[in-house]
Parts: structure tokens; C-alpha cells; sequence
């Protein structure tokens, strides 16, 4: 049993605190991602979309993720109401969640001292804050298999199988929120078993049958969509409507290596690495994702070298702690850092509990014994800083320099009389992802920047991904979205007059070119919304026939070609081009000018311009 002392507890209150200020901060103003934001309202709405993933209450398509993150949202959404905020605050509990994880995690392995340290590193992870203020299924990934890790250390503790199995399912749940980047953490969760006091073939029984409860706990989702034999929605970005081809390909190897066989892998194709820097070893540390989760990680890698080293002098307990997050760090970096398909800076989230685990446990260890290389970690970790705080000169610009102070004299932390100068060393480490992380905080976001959060201070660079490879249609986004919360007056009139010319129609307006022109009409009404094609209008969902047979069957009269889309469509940079290249010459496309008349502005109201190009199909 661990004894633990009231500054113990004050201080971890205090950390949570910390954290459940980082992430909820300013909840009213709170902007997610429109995308999923979309998939809860209608999940809120509809039993189909609840049960598929859907992204539209009509049943048309689906999103491109597994459901489980968004049916927390959704349940949120049902106890208080469809908004943004709600969103936001399940979001942030789960992130304040996943940092209590971690500590009673480190706890068990190396006490609380390093519990604490590790629970304060990841709750000031630049990166963990940007994600938690968002609506990605990230950020329930990262508590799920936290949760697994905490099942894995119970079980090396006590040999039970009941521990062992409990891991493997919430990996599976796990997968159920983020699909095949939730099973990387398996190669350390089985590392971390090996020193269990447990026969060899006891051993092996019990993984066996905690990766045969990782399996089922998985797959049955998947499995229920392939098999269901009525009617569903489209799986969404995919081209053959398998939602195998989402798992392993747009999802899985498409990721990895940029080889998607998809609907969407034109697109990925033209984005690249450009979202996330290019592969390679120093991808971690480079100007895109170093200042979202380089500051510890010197601290961290040097912390698991020396326990390598010093492996077979630790406790079985301590073994099992440095496989775990040794392994979880190595399998995490590696791949983040020479994925070649799409990739986010905002994906180093799930490396970042391994960083601050192994970084903490390192640090209190080094302290302790007074280690020769503890005032080396200190100061590499402290350059590291420096070098990322210099990456933005204009934002306080005396930070770094204060940074510098602190971190220099820690070399002399390893002499009993300068305890006070290795303090100041720490405080050095935490200064910066600290900043980085209020700054996050403090920083509005718009629909751009959610769609792929950053950490940090708001420069020119900020959503630079989304606006460069957007141009001038990410403006048009932005004002498409219309920040104030309501429709614009030309998509209320668009819908208004849709709705009111067929009111029992199934489907009260489709918008075409997939989710940058439905996001308003779903995430701001209860209408009946369609968005044809998908995430980004690419799918086969409907075909041309299928749309033909939807408006003879009366499913379907009114369809919106939304401004933003034809501002998508005209940009001159790579991702537009592609999206034009896909879309202008689609059958479907095709099928509506040549049977669908266009509705006269004027008859629809003073705005409806704005909105787009609306057909009637009739």
C-alpha cells in the first residue's frame, strides 16, 4: 500500500487544476473541427448516424474515423444540448482525465515524486493542450491507452490475467476511436509483460488471450458495417465502399506510407508531408512539429539510454516501467517520424505521455542519485528550448534568454549545496512548453486552425497548412462558416426556400462537394442536410445513377453548389487542383447541369448568391 502525504495530494489537485484551466479556457468562444462537430449533431439526431459514424442525418455517408470519441460527444450532446462548448468540455475531461492516468501509472512504477513530474510534463505538453482544446478522437485515444498501459503495469504487479485483459480491451476501444495507430502501443504492452513473475507458458497463455479480447473488441464494429444487411450509409473516404479500405488503406497503410487506394488519394498524394514537415530522423524537432513536442524530448531519450544500460541492475517492477514507455516512445517516434502519407504535427500527442513519463522518471532518478549526467540532460534540454523559442522571435523575445539563465548553472545541480541551482535548471526545462501552452490557450482559433490544431503562439505561420493549400478559398471557408454561430443570410434563404418548395422530402438540401459546404447547414440547424461526395466531395456517394434514382424516388429535389466550392474548385494551388481535376468532370456533376435547372437568385432572396448555385431537380 503507498503512503501518500497532503503536499502529495495538493500537488497533484494542483496539476489537474492546471490543466483543466489549460483546456477549457474561454469554452464560449471555443472553434472545433466542423467536420466531426457535423458527425455529433447528426449522431444527437439520428439512430443511423449514431450507429455508422455518419456524417449527415439523411444516411448518406459516414465520416472517415471510427464512432466511439464522437458517441462520448454525442452522449454530451444529448445531456446538454448541441454545442460547441459542450463538445469542448467532454474533450477537456478526458485530457484532465488522461493526465491522472499518468500519474497513478508512474506512481505504481517509480513513486510520487516522479508521478507528479511526469503529470505536471504532460499537462504542459504544448501539442497535448492544442489537441484537448479540439473535438479529435485523439484525445480519448490517448486516455484508452493510458488505460492500457495502467492495466499492464497492474498486471506485471500482481500476475493476474483479469489485468492483462482489461489492457487489450481498452486497446480495442482504443481502435475503436482512432483505428490501427491505437494497436502501435501493443509491441510495448507486450515488452512491459515480459518481466511478469509468471511461467513461460502461463505467460504466453495470458497474451494470447488478451490479444484475442484486443481482436474482438476491435473488430466487432467493423465488422457489424460489413456485414449489415440494410441499408447504411456510404463508408466515407473510400472508393469501394469497404470499410476494410478505410481501415488499411486511408486510415492505415495510406497514412504510413502514402499508398491509399481510396477516393482520397489524389489528395493525399498532393498534400504529402506538407501538413506535418517532411519524413526523416529530425522530423520531431524540425519548424513544423518541434515546438509541438521537441521541448522534453532530449531529457526523455537520454533518460531511456541510461536505463538501457543500467537494465539488469533494476527490480522487476522497474524493468517492466522502462519496456513500457521505452517501447512506446521508440515505436511512436519512429513512426511519426518517417511516415510518408498524410501527416499532422498534431499526431506527436500520442507520444507525448511516453515523453513525459520517461523524461520525469529520468529526471527524479538522476536527482536522487545525484547522477553525472543529470546536469547534461538539464542543459540539452534547455538548448532545446532555446532553439524552439528562437523559432519565434517576435513573441517574447526576453523568454528564451530567461531560459538560458536558468538552464546553464544546472550543471553544477550534482554539489548538495546547489539543490537550489538544479531547481532553477527545471524550471528552465518547464518555462517554455509552458508558455507554448498558454499561449495555446489564449489564442482564438477559427475553423481552419481546428481542422489541424497547432501549439503556440499565433504567427503569420498559423494554420499554415490549411491556408496555404486552400488559398485563397481558406478566406472563403472562413466566411462560408460564418464564425458568429448562425447561417449566413443567403444560407438561411437557400434552405429557407428548399425547405418550403418540399418540405417531406428525406432529404431537405444536398450540398455538393462534400463537407466544406454542408458544415454550416449541419452543425448549425436540424435540417435533413446531405453532403454529396464526403469529406471532400471525392466519394462515389451517390454515384450519378444513385443521385438520378433519389430524385425520381422524391428522396431528393433541391441541390446547392455552395460558393465555397467553386472557390475550391478555381484555386491555382495543389490541393484545389486536385479537388478540380476530381470534381468538375465527376458524372455526377455532370448529371445535375444537364437535368437540374438553376433556381434564379433573386427568386430565392436578397443574399442567396452568397450561398452558391442552388438546382431543382424536379
Amino acid at each position: 500500500m503507498i503512503v501518500r502525504r497532503r503536499w502529495e495530494v495538493a500537488a497533484l489537485l494542483a496539476i489537474l487544476v492546471a490543466a483543466a484551466l489549460l483546456y477549457l479556457w474561454a469554452p464560449g468562444s471555443r472553434v472545433v473541427q466542423p467536420y466531426y462537430a457535423a458527425a455529433v449533431h447528426s449522431m444527437s439526431q439520428s439512430t443511423t448516424a449514431l450507429l455508422f459514424s455518419g456524417f449527415d442525418p439523411a444516411g448518406v455517408v459516414t465520416i472517415d474515423k471510427p464512432p466511439l470519441a464522437f458517441w462520448v460527444q454525442a452522449v454530451g450532446a444529448w445531456l446538454l444540448g448541441y454545442h460547441w462548448w459542450a463538445i469542448a468540455l467532454i474533450q477537456a475531461i478526458e485530457g484532465v482525465a488522461a493526465v491522472f492516468v499518468l500519474h497513478r501509472v508512474v506512481r505504481r512504477w517509480a513513486g510520487e515524486p516522479a508521478a507528479l513530474v511526469a503529470a505536471l510534463l504532460l499537462a504542459l505538453s504544448p501539442i497535448t493542450t492544442a489537441v484537448n482544446r479540439d473535438d479529435l478522437p485523439d484525445t480519448l485515444l490517448i486516455l484508452l491507452l493510458l488505460l492500457a498501459a495502467y492495466c499492464v503495469t497492474r498486471a506485471v504487479e500482481e500476475g493476474r490475467a483479469g489485468w492483462l485483459v482489461a489492457a487489450g480491451a481498452f486497446v480495442g476501444l482504443g481502435f475503436l476511436a482512432k483505428m490501427l495507430v491505437a494497436w502501435a502501443v501493443l509491441p510495448a504492452l507486450l515488452l512491459a509483460y515480459l518481466p511478469a513473475p509468471v511461467s513461460r507458458w502461463r505467460k504466453l497463455g495470458q497474451l494470447a488471450l488478451a490479444g484475442v479480447v484486443t481482436l474482438a473488441v476491435s473488430l466487432w464494429w467493423p465488422l457489424l458495417v460489413s456485414l449489415w444487411p440494410g441499408t447504411k450509409p456510404f463508408v466515407g473516404s473510400t472508393s469501394d465502399n469497404s470499410i476494410w479500405q478505410l481501415i488499411l488503406g486511408y486510415n492505415g497503410f495510406g497514412r504510413l506510407v502514402g499508398a491509399d487506394s481510396g477516393s482520397l488519394s489524389a489528395f493525399g498524394s498532393a498534400l504529402g508531408t506538407n501538413l506535418g514537415g517532411a519524413p526523416g530522423p529530425l522530423r520531431l524537432f524540425d519548424s513544423t512539429v518541434g515546438g509541438q513536442i521537441a521541448w522534453f524530448l532530449p531529457l526523455a531519450v537520454g533518460a531511456v539510454v541510461v536505463a538501457g544500460f543500467r537494465y539488469r541492475q533494476g527490480t522487476v517492477k522497474q524493468r517492466s516501467g522502462w519496456l513500457l514507455w521505452g517501447g512506446w516512445l521508440a515505436v511512436f517516434a519512429i513512426v511519426f517520424s518517417f511516415t510518408g502519407g498524410i501527416f499532422h504535427a498534431y499526431y506527436t500527442a500520442t507520444l507525448a505521455p511516453a515523453v513525459a513519463a520517461t523524461a520525469a522518471v529520468g529526471l527524479v532518478f538522476a536527482w536522487r542519485e545525484r547522477r553525472a549526467w543529470l546536469p547534461a540532460a538539464i542543459a540539452g534540454t534547455t538548448a532545446m528550448s532555446f532553439l524552439l523559442l528562437s523559432r519565434t522571435p517576435e513573441w517574447l523575445p526576453w523568454l528564451k534568454f530567461v531560459v538560458l539563465a536558468l538552464g546553464v548553472p544546472a550543471m553544477l545541480a550534482v554539489l548538495p549545496r546547489w539543490r537550489a541551482v538544479a531547481l532553477a535548471g527545471v524550471a528552465a526545462i518547464v518555462a517554455g512548453p509552458a508558455a507554448y501552452g498558454i499561449a495555446t490557450a489564449a489564442t482564438p482559433s477559427d475553423v481552419l486552425t481546428a481542422a489541424d490544431p497547432v501549439a503556440g503562439p499565433s504567427t503569420s505561420d498559423d494554420s499554415t497548412a490549411a491556408r496555404s493549400l486552400l488559398g485563397g478559398a481558406g478566406a472563403a471557408y472562413l466566411n462560408f462558416m460564418n464564425s458568429s454561430g448562425q447561417l449566413s443570410a443567403g444560407q438561411r434563404e437557400t434552405l429557407d426556400y428548399a425547405i418550403a418548395q418540399d418540405a417531406v422530402a428525406p432529404i431537405e438540401l444536398a450540398v455538393e462537394g462534400g463537407s466544406y459546404g454542408a458544415d454550416p447547414y449541419l452543425v448549425r440547424t436540424d435540417a435533413r442536410v446531405a453532403a454529396l461526395g464526403g469529406y471532400l466531395g471525392l466519394d462515389p456517394a451517390p454515384t450519378a445513377a444513385q443521385l438520378a434514382d433519389w430524385v425520381r424516388a422524391g428522396r431528393v429535389r433541391f441541390v446547392l453548389l455552395p460558393s465555397v466550392f467553386l472557390q475550391l474548385s478555381g484555386s491555382g494551388n495543389r490541393a484545389s487542383a486536385v479537388q478540380g481535376e476530381e470534381l468538375a468532370i465527376t458524372d455526377r456533376l455532370a448529371w445535375i447541369s444537364r437535368h437540374c435547372p438553376r433556381v434564379p437568385a433573386a427568386r430565392i432572396g436578397p443574399d442567396a448568391a452568397k450561398a452558391g448555385v442552388l438546382f431543382d431537380c424536379q
